[in-house]
Formats: C-alpha cells, sequence, structure tokens
C-alpha cells in the first residue's frame, strides 16, 4: 500500500527557515517537544500534534528523506492556505502566525546584515572603478598634452621660428625616452582599462546577486504575509462564527424566557375565574354563617323573654 502523500508544512511545524542546519532542526525540535508531549500538553489531540511534530524532525533530519520532501515542498506551499486549517488545534492559528512572525523577523534581520555585506562590497567596487575611469582620464591628459606638444612642433608657426631661430632637436636619448614613456603609458592605460572592465563586471554581478536575492527574501516575506493573512482569516471567521452562535444562544435564551412569561399570563387569566367564583362563594357563605347566627340570637333572646 502506498504511503498517504505528504500535506504538511514540516518547516512551519518547527518554526525554521527552509534553509535551516539539522542542527538547528533538531534544537527547534527539542524545544518544542518539551510543550507538545502529550504528559505536558492536556488537548484531546495532543498525541496527534505530537506525532506530526515527530514526522517533521525525522523526515528533516534525515538528508535523504529531506531531499525528496524539498523536492515536492513548492506544491506544499502553493497549498498552504488549505492545509493550514487542517492541522491539529495543538498548533493554533496564533502560535502559526507567531512562528510565522518569529522566522520573518529572523529573516529581515538576517538579510540586514547580508544586504549590509553586499552594499559594502559594491561601495568599495563604485570607488575602485571612479578611481580607474580617473586614473585612465589623466593618461589620456598626458598623451593629448604629448601629442598637442608634437603638433606644435611641427606647426607652421614653429617652421617660421626655426628659420629665425635655431631649432633644437631631440637627442636619440631623448626620443627613445620619450618612445618608451608613451609605452609605458599605453601599456599602463590598457592594464586599467582592462581592470575597469573586470571591477564592472565585478559591480554588475554584485549589483545581480543583491537584487536576486532581495527578490528571494521579498518572495518568503510574501508568502509569510500570505500565510499570517490566511490564518488571521480563520481566526476572524471563527470569533464571527462564535459571535453569531452566541448571539443565536441569546435570542432562543429570550424568546424562551418571554414565552414563560406568556404561558404564566396566560394561565393567570385563566386562574382569575375561579379564583373570583371561590370568593363569592365564600362571602356567600359567611353572609349564611351570619344570618343563621342572628337568627340563633333572636330564637336564644326570645326564650329568655319568655
Amino acid at each position: 500500500m502506498a504511503p498517504a502523500p505528504i500535506t504538511e508544512d514540516y518547516y512551519m511545524v518547527l518554526g525554521v527557515e527552509h534553509t535551516a542546519t539539522p542542527e538547528l532542526v533538531t534544537q527547534s525540535y527539542r524545544q518544542l517537544a518539551l510543550k507538545l508531549h502529550p504528559d505536558r500538553n492536556t488537548k484531546h489531540d495532543a498525541t496527534e500534534a505530537f506525532q506530526l511534530l515527530l514526522n517533521a524532525y525525522e523526515t528533516l533530519k534525515d538528508e535523504g528523506k529531506r531531499r525528496k520532501y524539498d523536492f515536492i515542498y513548492p506544491t506544499i506551499i502553493r497549498c498552504s492556505p488549505s492545509h493550514i486549517s487542517t492541522q491539529p488545534s495543538a498548533f493554533t492559528e496564533a502560535a502559526q502566525i507567531a512562528t510565522l512572525g518569529r522566522s520573518q523577523r529572523k529573516r529581515i534581520i538576517r538579510w540586514s546584515k547580508e544586504k549590509n555585506v553586499f552594499d559594502s562590497s559594491i561601495f568599495e567596487l563604485h570607488k575602485d572603478v571612479r578611481r580607474l575611469e580617473q586614473e585612465i582620464k589623466d593618461l589620456d591628459s598626458i598623451v593629448a598634452a604629448a601629442v598637442a606638444v608634437e603638433a606644435h612642433k611641427n606647426s607652421w608657426g614653429a617652421w617660421l621660428l626655426s628659420l629665425i631661430y635655431k631649432k633644437v632637436e631631440d637627442t636619440e636619448e631623448e626620443q627613445e625616452r620619450k618612445h618608451r614613456e608613451r609605452q609605458e603609458r599605453k601599456i599602463e592605460k590598457d592594464f586599467k582599462e582592462r581592470r575597469l572592465g573586470l571591477k564592472n563586471a565585478d559591480l554588475k554581478k554584485e549589483e545581480n546577486l543583491l537584487r536576486n536575492e532581495q527578490e528571494k527574501v521579498d518572495a518568503a516575506n510574501l508568502v509569510d504575509a500570505e500565510k499570517m493573512q490566511a490564518l488571521q482569516n480563520i481566526i476572524r471567521t471563527r470569533e464571527q462564527r462564535k459571535r453569531q452562535e452566541m448571539e443565536r444562544i441569546e435570542r432562543e435564551r429570550k424568546a424562551w424566557i418571554w414565552k414563560q412569561q406568556q404561558q404564566r399570563r396566560g394561565r393567570e387569566r385563566a386562574e382569575r375565574p375561579s379564583l373570583e367564583s371561590i370568593s363569592a362563594r365564600l362571602h356567600k357563605e359567611q353572609d349564611e354563617r351570619m344570618r343563621a347566627k342572628r337568627e340563633r340570637d333572636l330564637r336564644i333572646q326570645k326564650q329568655a323573654q319568655e
């Protein structure tokens, strides 16, 4: 018989990141096991909750099982809003929200540190690029100045002056030195341009890495936000149903009280005529007794007179 497909987010059950190390997985399991063990957890589904925690731990601590689980993990993430509500109540929505919040805060703190490293590296690369560009610009200025001097020497003005003043020709050694300096500047410029190209490539690579990592963090935060929103919707729906149930019970209680009052009033109205008849009979009996007493008193009085 094939095993049942896994639908639980084991990373969320253990409250760890997808990139958590085996040591962190074990640490988180031990902390949760102390809280959720059936000997300490008095909820009716404590055994089921602890079994879920144990399944998550046994899967993520084993490299082979974790690799297989990670292969299907994206489908579990996409189905997360539906399976969140079916997890045991020991992992209450509030606890899951707290776990997601902690995970998000840890991710933000870690990313802040990593981003600082990226920003520092990019800043240094920008500084190197600006320095190399300035050095290449300086070399170009030197070359331009040398070219201007040579152009001036070969200009018509210089030629006319040479007719008046004797033109000073550069010695062979001076020409060789200038040639060597030109070659050295060319080599230096080529070297700096290659370095500039490498620095620009490194800068682009770092900026792409920064952008990609930022997108990953944003995507993970978005997933957590959607999960927390789904959990909050579940809480609001349950609270609304609870409130509606309480209102229904209160309405039924008031209706029952009103019905009892109406029944009592009906009985009182039904009993009122009989009470009046009893009262009339008592009055009649009392009148008869008084009349009989008067008659008796009259007879006694007549007998006394005789």
